[in-house]
């Protein structure tokens, strides 16, 4: 589903992303973990098209991304970037009726089973600041399940949540999960990473580490910085 060949991205003169490769199989869901600033949201920004990158390769079902086939990728945000002025069904409705030009009542009924999929048909009409973090996010979820992607990058679900309400948003993850939606989730959530994926990937300063089986990151990594970086948050 994905091919990422030896990515290169710059700002100005700073490497954010050093020589990046990974694959994406149909099915799989990998999870990108590591410290914060190793170049982990960007490189789903590049996934999705959003930043562009300055060398190397990416390709999606074994064509070169471009404009026409990253509709094949969905996005869901960290702070979730709902348009505030907008209710729940209308922030659902946006990108079927303007990207795909699809009739307003066959959208609204779209919107509402995508809503009813995440738990929050009863929400359709509550706009953004009537909902709490977790019912945000599961909007922008159904949001990005409206456009039919066939992959679905999420970059930190959860950070910007309480902590309460960061299970809603993960259960509703796992469901997607039990359907095989193929995803790479970038997340601080180690628990949910070792349930839920097929893959890890560590990233560390712009460059892939380490990755592999859930069993084999979590309880036996190879390289020293990954197993300083779970040494130091279990004493977290």
């Amino acid at each position: 589903m994905i091919d990422a060949i030896d990515i290169v991205k710059k700002f100005d003169d700073f490497t954010v992303l050093d020589g990046v490769s990974f694959n994406v199989k149909k099915g799989e869901i990998i999870s990108v973990i590591g410290p914060s600033g190793s170049g982990k949201s960007t490189l789903l920004r590049c996934l999705n098209k959003i930043e562009e990158i300055d060398e190397g390769v990416i390709r999606i079902d074994g064509e070169q991304l471009s404009r026409h086939n990253c509709s094949k990728l969905g996005m869901v945000f960290q702070n979730f970037n709902l348009f505030p002025h907008m209710s729940a069904i209308e922030n659902v409705m946006e990108a079927p009726v303007i990207v795909k030009k699809m009739g307003k009542k066959e959208a609204r009924e779209l919107a509402l089973r995508m809503l009813s999929d995440v738990g929050l048909q009863e929400k359709a009409d509550a706009y953004p600041g009537q909902l709490s973090g977790g019912q945000k996010q599961r909007v922008a979820i159904a949001r990005a399940l409206a456009m039919k992607p066939e992959i679905i990058l999420f970059d930190e679900p959860t950070s910007a949540l309480d902590p309460e309400l960061v299970g809603e948003v993960l259960g509703v993850i796992k469901k997607l999960a039990a359907e095989h939606m193929t995803m790479v989730i970038v997340t601080h959530e180690m628990a949910f990473a070792r349930e839920i994926s097929d893959r890890v990937i560590f990233m560390d300063k712009g460059k892939i580490v380490e990755e592999g089986t859930p069993k084999e990151m979590f309880e036996n990594p190879d390289h020293p910085r990954v197993q300083a970086f779970f040494k130091r948050m279990m004493q977290d």
